[in-house]
């Protein structure tokens, strides 16, 4: 059984279905309905292609809460994208965008090369209809088998899919070197969700810092890595990558650093992070972590009090990782 992409869509958007292969079977149409009537729970509404799979919400308030991270994340890297070595004058050609939530930045991906072609996938089709010529998005699992062909791609890509994937070695940096052209590079951006402090000042009964392990174990509950930014470079150099190179980027929770770029960056953060609270904890948390609905919010109400407390200098790391595939594999 294999995977193939469809012709047909919804608001522009081509999906993938499974098909057996024998061509004198009749064709199998897509269930358009099915992948767009979102599941509801909580509240909220969940992706209904592998439902179940991912335990975010994908409604307006988390698209659009999806959307500020993307600037953050941004201004934190000052306006770059990307710090594989691609240029205006040295353009990727082919670029798969995994777990592309919104597709922000497969747009400006395509906006600033123009001459590329940018495939953005993800489970829930969110992302905007109105897109650049070269943009396509896919209604894809990610952690299943690849439908693209070997050695296609110039420049693969992930940013903030903790919790997406069973096995992120096995799943995606395997599978991303193998899809890989010789010389093309894989760049994963991710976000360690637990808190650190550099100072002692974040207690260990630190609400944010609970709230995290709890996550945490609810994620491992749920077969879903969370926490993985320590691993990102050392399974990029295990898989085959060369050139593999990090930078960490600290992203204070909060207003409390003296510089005012990073007391900037802090409040954008702690306000986007505590209107997503919710979202992100009521269905794993109560799914995984033997919690009520209303435990966890009730919980939550200290979680967003103790991201104001300026005498905690905690923050949170992010992940840069690059490394290109070689272009003769021994």
């Amino acid at each position: 059984m294999t995977f193939l992409p469809s012709n047909g869509g919804c608001n522009g958007f081509q999906f993938t279905f499974e098909t057996y292969l024998d061509s004198s079977s009749p064709k199998i149409e897509v269930d358009v309905k099915s992948i767009s009537k979102y599941e509801e729970q909580f509240g909220r509404t969940y992706h209904s292609y592998r439902a179940g799979s991912y335990h975010y919400p994908n409604d307006p308030t988390e698209t659009e809460r999806l959307d500020d991270q993307y600037e953050i994340a941004k201004e934190l890297m000052e306006g770059r994208n990307y710090f594989a070595p691609f240029s205006r004058k040295n353009p990727p050609r082919k670029v798969l965008d995994i777990g592309t939530g919104t597709g922000t930045w497969a747009i400006d991906m395509g906006d600033e090369f123009p001459e590329a072609e940018i495939i953005g996938t993800d489970l829930s089709p969110v992302q905007p209809d109105l897109v650049p010529p070269n943009v396509r998005f896919f209604v894809e699992d990610s952690s299943e088998e690849w439908i693209y062909a070997p050695n296609h791609f110039d420049y693969i890509h992930t940013r903030y899919t903790l919790g997406c994937w069973k096995d992120m070695k096995s799943q995606i940096i395997q599978r991303a070197f193998d899809h890989l052209k010789p010389s093309g590079w894989l760049e994963c951006q991710e976000l360690n969700t637990l808190p650190v402090c550099d100072d002692g000042s974040m207690t260990d009964d630190y609400k944010l810092l609970q709230w995290a392990r709890d996550m945490d174990d609810a994620s491992r509950a749920a077969d879903r890595q969370l926490v993985i930014g320590d691993d990102i470079k050392r399974w990029l150099e295990e898989v085959g990558f060369v050139d593999v190179q990090q930078i960490v980027l600290k992203l204070p929770v909060g207003g409390w650093a003296k510089e005012p770029r990073l007391k900037h960056l802090g409040m954008l953060w702690q306000r986007n992070l505590s209107g997503g609270l919710s979202g992100l904890s009521v269905g794993l948390l109560h799914r995984f972590g033997g919690k009520t609905t209303e435990q966890v919010e009730v919980d939550l109400v200290g979680v967003r009090n103790s991201m104001f407390d300026r005498n905690a200098h905690a923050y949170m790391k992010i992940y840069v990782v690059w490394g290109r595939k070689p272009d003769v594999i021994s």
